[in-house]
């Protein structure tokens, strides 16, 4: 049928630490599901668990008989600096599989931006984009329809990254995606698997910033329950700590300190994204690459510090 595979009470436990309490999750065509959560919570695991490289502590994993895996972990294919674009794609073989498409290897590549007068051009004289693009395009060709990346933005410019997000959208398999990048989980994540500690897994249908929200939501939910239950002790009073006046300032700006910052990033996506970014910007390329990273990586303080402070406040 419709089910690609199936996790029916999967529990994983390494040593005395609980990974996955119990998983119960069907993977279909078309699902494209981000896994996150802190390094070391079990989320590469699952993945060699659901390729049969490990045996879950518990549960069953079926799998569908047409089932058909493409695992990329974090090392790149190799690409050998003798071979053509071509070459290095085609393998002596005229069509390639994607997906439940077939399609010829220019056209194939064309979809990875290689026009007709570069797909002739050796590997050794490719930029450093032509050559992630190349690589990535290696990488999907491998078929199967049930695509797993792990961690697959690092390293990756801005127009590959683009590119990479389009492949995966317009892949028919389903798709599972380790990764701590939240601008990529948005933009192609319709799923989110999130490992929340202590064994607990969390599903949320959606992208990456409404799992967010439905986790405030139930921190919030679950906040108002402990009150509910917790009786005052007239005798001891804990400190409270609040917020100082420096900090009521910070927090009074901060919501748009958050949008300038994401503002910023945008920016710098829409130039990377531009018609023309070979022709003006080909030489700022890694200073541009930078630029994002911290622009992006000021977000994720602020947003940090906004939690922070609420948490104070509140």
């Amino acid at each position: 049928g419709n089910i690609i595979l199936e996790l029916k009470n999967v529990g994983i436990t390494l040593g005395e630490q609980k990974l996955i309490d119990e998983l119960n999750f069907i993977f279909t065509p078309g699902r494209r599901l981000g896994i996150v959560g802190k390094n070391g919570v079990g989320k590469t695991t699952l993945l060699k668990i659901i390729l049969g490289e490990l045996q879950p502590s518990k549960g069953i994993v079926e799998i569908g008989e047409k089932t058909d895996f493409n695992y990329v972990d974090q090392s790149r294919l190799l690409l050998n600096d003798d071979d053509s674009v071509i070459e290095a794609i085609s393998e002596g073989n005229s069509f390639i599989k994607f997906g439940n498409q077939q399609m010829t290897v220019w056209s194939y590549l064309k979809r990875f931006l290689f026009t007709d007068d570069r797909i002739n051009t050796l590997v050794g004289r490719l930029s450093g984009g032509e050559k992630s693009r190349l690589t990535l395009a290696r990488i999907l060709k491998n078929g199967g329809n049930f695509l797993m990346l792990d961690e697959p933005t690092n390293d990756l410019d801005l127009p590959t990254l683009r590119i990479l997000e389009e492949a995966l959208l317009s892949f028919n398999g389903c798709v599972v995606v380790v990764s701590h990048d939240r601008y990529f989980l948005n933009r192609v994540c319709n799923g989110i698997l999130a490992f929340e500690g202590n064994g607990n897994v969390y599903f949320s249908e959606g992208d990456y910033e409404y799992y967010i929200e439905k986790k405030k939501n139930r921190k919030k939910n679950e906040d108002d329950d402990s009150e509910k239950i917790i009786k005052e002790d007239s005798r001891v009073k804990p400190k409270i700590k609040k917020l100082t006046w420096k900090e009521k300032k910070e927090l009074e700006t901060i919501e748009e300190d958050i949008i300038n910052a994401e503002e910023n990033v945008k920016r710098i996506e829409e130039i990377f994204s531009s018609e023309n970014f070979y022709e003006k910007y080909a030489s700022r390329t890694n200073e541009l690459n930078e630029e994002l990273k911290d622009a992006q990586e000021l977000v994720k303080k602020l947003y940090s510090r906004w939690e922070e402070l609420e948490k104070i406040m509140n």
